[in-house]
């Protein structure tokens, strides 16, 4: 049996080479022959949102390099298992940025898990999948935040068996090999398949805004649903005097001068909206790098400003979207911003499609007299009102008629690109011998 070890830890953090060596032993025991793969040393460019792995080289991304490889060894390993620092509730971006690429191994077409939309099975076996974190200190928040993104991931990877929790980076080596010992025992234990409760985090009023900056989590930047659904709420606030500016988080990451420029905007402003899409349950890992690199430049100075989210999902239950904005709302707290609560939106790209939101009608009109609500809230140092928060939750389709019409689109769009036939293909199939 192959087990695959994909380590997130960034640079300066020895954690998961410890974990992995007491894992090694404990795992050739049972009879697996592992693989260490430490992911700051890939060649991993962002995913891209493009969906061109399902519609135009149908299993694998676009994008030509490491992903495509270590893709092919988590469909053919028998066990998989993801180490990372604990960020936030959630994962660092060295393993974020390899795990937004597996949505390549599952297939476009909607299925239903227990009443809720998720993607079909593009293979017939998938690994068994362990989650271990670890963090600097304890915090219940994070650990509680922690498991269920990894319960919510497992449901998404369809492994059979499932493991997931936070070791103590500090401890000593007995310590530690006990800790990890216990998460492998997991693996064979039922209780590791049950749900994990989310915590609420509070949101808190804030002095009124004089300015406001809107960040865009999208790959696919001013033609995002995200920039369609932020743009309209910034528009809101600027029609009550607010003064505003949009920053698309992708076209300044790579860019030193811009990244710089986009961390002073921030410092600037009084209230920082994050707009982003759901990728693989959580933020897409440049939002959560430009996390990391706020949380530092604010590290020891007084709490400043105001941040808020709006999160929108391809799934048409906008329930999903709670993991990744609970991991917003402790990221607030741990840069010294004031909370001020969260939007979330099911089937975003079914609703807006990245137009304007201004300009639509029909099942929008809802949504946009309820971002209108939001940001008179705003505009007051108030968060996000409970009842606009409600409404915006609610799905503008019936789940069914979302899951029909998404599955006959996909379908449409491989016919018009010439792989329909193709649409299902395994590439990284394991094959027998």
């Amino acid at each position: 049996m192959n087990a695959l070890i994909l380590d997130g830890s960034p640079a300066n953090d020895a954690t998961g080479g410890r974990v992995a060596a007491i894992l090694a032993p404990l795992l050739a025991a049972k009879g697996y022959k592992t693989e260490h793969v430490v992911l700051r040393d890939k060649t991993l460019g962002h995913c891209r949102g493009c969906f061109q792995c399902w519609l135009k080289t149908p299993g694998v991304c676009i994008l030509d390099d490491d992903n495509r490889e270590l893709s092919r060894k988590f469909i053919q390993s028998d066990l998989t298992i993801f180490l990372t620092p604990v960020m936030y509730g959630a994962y660092s971006p060295e393993l974020k940025r390899m795990l937004d690429h597996l949505i390549a191994n599952i297939s476009p077409f909607f299925t239903t898990i227990d009443g809720e939309t998720h993607h079909r099975m593009r293979y017939e076996r998938y690994p068994d999948v362990m989650v271990t974190g670890w963090s600097d200190r304890p915090d219940q928040t994070q650990e509680a935040l922690f498991n269920h993104l990894a319960w919510r991931n497992t449901i998404n990877f369809n492994g059979e068996k499932r493991s997931w929790g936070i070791v103590d980076r500090h401890a000593g080596d007995v310590a530690l090999k006990s800790q990890v010992e216990d998460l492998v025992r997991k693996l064979d234990s039922s209780s590791a398949h049950q749900g994990e409760e989310l915590p609420r985090i509070a949101a808190e009023t804030a002095a009124a805004p004089q300015k406001a900056v809107l960040l865009v989590g999208s790959p696919r930047m001013a033609k995002s649903s995200s920039a369609s659904l932020g743009g309209y709420l910034l528009d809101q606030l600027a029609a009550r005097g607010v003064a505003t500016e949009t920053i698309q988080i992708y076209h300044a990451m790579h860019d030193e001068p811009k990244r710089q420029a986009m961390l002073d905007a921030i410092d600037r402003s009084d209230l920082t909206l994050l707009a982003f899409p759901l990728y693989i349950d959580s933020l897409p890992a440049p939002v959560l790098s430009l996390m990391r690199d706020i949380e530092a430049r604010r590290a020891g100075k007084a709490m400043r400003g105001a941040f808020a989210a709006i999160a929108n999902c391809g799934f048409i239950e906008s329930s999903q979207n709670e993991s990744a904005l609970a991991s917003c709302a402790t990221f607030a707290k741990a840069a010294g911003f004031r909370w001020m609560g969260s939007i979330t939106i099911g089937g975003g790209e079914g609703l807006v499609h990245g137009r304007q939101l201004a300009e639509l009608g029909g099942p929008a009109i809802p949504y946009k007299k309820a971002l209108d609500r939001v940001a008179e809230a705003f505009a007051a140092g108030k968060p996000v009102p409970e009842e606009a928060r409600q409404q915006l939750a609610k799905p503008f389709i019936p789940g069914w008629i979302y899951r029909f019409v998404g599955s006959r689109n996909w379908k449409k769009q491989a016919r018009q690109n010439g792989v329909f036939e193709k649409i299902d293909a395994r590439p990284y199939q394991r094959v027998a011998g």
